[in-house]
């Protein structure tokens, strides 16, 4: 198993902790054979990439700016784990020229059938849910390929949404929805006419296709949105299980109501925000929470009672690289694009170095079968953060009981009509 392979497992299992759960849509939907090129939107650094490798088998190559890449252990590492390098104008023009190294590079990569790219055509990180002007190197990338190849095979742009529910909070969840895959075999009548009025069509179209698989939010109405997709995910029922899903009904809802009040007109946008902050502040005063209002889920004491040791002792032993990561990221990262990305990477050092000071210790009293507590520890150390977060949510049920205004809280939310779109 090489280096990379070995990455994408560790990240797939550090998913688990990290994200309370991750859904992974229309994975069928990826060519087997032909060559692939990802494009997703770009807001939330080196998660964005990884997610996308993480979850299927097929390797993939992904572009990163060059200033990532630089000649010591960081950037060597960053080329061991199949990232590219792309100098950017502001970066300086004269190493542009070294661009068409990585672009032949890749090329090479997706002419070999297996490989897969991740490219994301924003061309720069920000954290938000909407998009910014596509570049147009993806599709010059593209109809490249299918000229060397005497348009002999298919190239196919994979669509690729990566929706976080928050992009730099801990335990958060993340929707990878996976569109139809554009044909770029499609394109040629119209590329052999005009290259760039192809370039500039193929481009467009990828914007759309790529929006159809977000959870898209305009900045003006980024406050509202939030506080409506919070209630959104109070309406479905949802256990503890599966951590890995396939089901595309929250995402489904929450794009119903990101693109309702998209398309709502500034007087009707207002009235929704009146009786929103209104139903938030009858929750505030009764200090209880929308999940127990809507009450579609429900938590057993018993299994509490039957876990908390299990809790108890997964919390203990998880506790020093927890706060170890935190602090890492909290000193060395400034920017909000790549806080979760960081924390990420810093939690699995920092587990990676834990592991092996707890097999040294264990194997003065089990042997050889000490290799085997960091794999119980990080089960100990996911099982706390799950039961954490089913005791949450079973002390706001516990909470509401003791509520005697449940009829207004109910008329309130009931009175939010996209709610129940």
């Amino acid at each position: 198993m090489n280096l990379y392979n070995l990455f994408r497992v560790c990240l797939w299992l550090m998913y688990v902790c990290f994200f309370r759960r991750v859904y992974y849509l229309n994975a069928k939907r990826i060519p087997g054979k032909d060559p692939v090129i990802f494009i997703s939107n770009h807001s939330n650094g080196f998660m964005d990439p990884i997610l996308i490798a993480a979850m299927q088998p097929r390797p993939v190559y992904f572009w990163a700016r060059a200033s990532e890449f630089p000649d010591n252990f960081k950037g060597r590492l960053l080329y061991r784990l199949h990232g590219l390098p792309i100098h950017r104008v502001q970066d300086g023009k004269e190493n542009m020229y070294k661009n068409e190294e990585t672009f032949n590079k890749t090329r090479k990569l997706l002419h070999a059938g297996w490989n897969t790219a991740f490219i994301a055509p924003e061309g720069r990180c920000k954290v938000q849910k909407k998009l910014l002007p596509f570049k147009t190197g993806c599709a010059r990338l593209a109809f490249k390929m299918m000229e060397e190849n005497s348009w002999g095979t298919d190239v196919k742009i994979m669509p690729s949404g990566v929706n976080y529910t928050y992009h730099d909070k801990f335990r958060s969840e993340v929707y990878i929805s996976l569109g139809l895959p554009l044909s770029v075999f499609s394109y040629r009548e119209l590329y052999e006419n005009d290259n760039e009025a192809a370039v500039q069509k193929l481009t467009k179209d990828m914007r759309v296709a790529l929006r159809n698989q977000m959870i898209y939010v305009e900045e003006v109405d980024e406050d509202l949105v939030e506080k409506l997709l919070v209630l959104v995910r109070s309406n479905l029922k949802r256990g503890a299980l599966p951590l890995y899903s396939s089901n595309r009904s929250v995402f489904e809802e929450e794009q119903k109501v990101a693109n309702y009040v998209n398309d709502l007109g500034d007087d009707a946008k207002r009235n929704l925000e009146v009786q929103v902050n209104n139903y938030l502040s009858c929750l505030e005063e009764q200090k209880v929470a929308d999940f127990a209002v809507a009450n579609n889920n429900k938590r057993n004491l018993f299994w509490l009672v039957i876990g908390a040791p299990l809790w108890l002792t997964g919390n203990l032993m998880g506790q020093i690289p927890h706060k170890v990561a935190r602090k890492l990221r909290n000193k060395f990262v400034p920017f909000k694009e790549f806080s979760a990305s960081f924390a990420f990477t810093a939690a699995l050092v920092v587990w990676l170095m834990w592991g092996i000071v707890w097999i040294v210790i264990a194997s003065f009293f089990i042997g050889w079968w000490a290799l085997s507590v960091p794999y119980v520890m990080a089960f100990l150390q996911t099982y706390a953060y799950h039961f954490k977060d089913y005791l949450n949510e079973w002390i706001s049920l516990f909470q509401y009981r003791k509520v005697n205004n449940k009829a207004e809280l109910s008329r309130l939310r009931s009175e939010i009509e996209c709610l129940n779109l």
